[in-house]
């Protein structure tokens, strides 16, 4: 199987303001023809990314399905074809089992999950236009294994993995690449505000590295550091009593 080359490849990559989104895009920018950058902080953005001549700046909101179009729309009046999009935009809520309710699912889902669907609806008549048709997205390790306090980010990324499994099986036939990504911890502005331990933190631009390696290779599940996704896929397949026995001690107490 041949590699795949950014060299000349028009790219989008979401949630690109900070964190594996920002190295991501620091790291592409010098080999791709042209990078198109979208979230939230368009000022962020701006102060990053404005003064690269092969870079665009594009409104970011993607959990907005018109938001989407118009993004569609400008890669496709520039360049009639997108050849790599980059899914990464997402964020993480935590659940309190003494305070349970519905929202913070839904938002995660809704942020996570309905938001990448959105753009997926939009990138993919782009993606038939090109030679190199890649569609990449941003899972975690944690789909393998529902953690306590993080089932309804858990369950968000567990159903990219899946959504992204299925469409490798179909898109094949139109020679279009999918791969999805399933860090561990890496240091970010989301991770962060956690107040658990995280067991093999990486930096942001070692996670980049990792992940354009694994992109190169069309590497399929791109997942790392591989001592931390390793332990935690083999826990995913254990029996469940001795799963749930060994991962007892992440449950919080009041």
């Amino acid at each position: 199987m041949s590699k795949y080359d950014f060299e000349n490849k028009i790219v989008w990559i979401t949630g690109a303001s900070s964190g594996l989104g920002f190295a991501l895009a620091e790291e592409m920018v010098a080999t791709c023809e042209h990078l198109f950058v979208t979230a939230r902080n368009q000022d962020k953005l701006r102060r990053l990314f404005g003064d690269y001549s092969n870079v665009t700046i594009l409104e970011g909101d993607i959990t907005d399905v018109e938001v989407n179009r118009s993004i569609a729309d400008q890669i496709d009046s520039q360049f009639g074809r997108l050849d790599c999009v980059i899914f990464n935009a997402g964020n993480a809520e935590y659940i309190d089992i003494w305070n349970f309710n519905y929202q913070p699912f839904e938002r995660m889902m809704n942020t996570n999950f309905i938001s990448m669907v959105k753009g997926i609806e939009v990138a993919l008549p782009l993606l038939r236009k090109s030679c190199s048709p890649y569609l990449v997205g941003m899972s975690s390790s944690v789909a393998w294994q529902g953690l306590p306090q993080g089932q309804a980010y858990s369950a968000s990324k567990a159903a990219i993995r899946n959504l992204f499994q299925g469409l490798r099986i179909e898109l094949v036939q139109e020679n279009i690449d999918v791969s999805w990504i399933c860090p561990g911890f890496v240091k970010t502005p989301l991770t962060d505000k956690n107040t658990f331990d995280m067991p093999l933190i990486i930096e942001p631009e070692q996670a980049a590295h990792e992940i354009i390696r694994g992109l190169e290779n069309k590497t399929p599940e791109i997942h790392f550091p591989k001592m931390f996704t390793r332990m935690l896929k083999l826990i995913s397949i254990l029996p469940t009593r001795l799963s749930g026995w060994l991962l007892k001690g992440t449950v919080p107490t009041r």
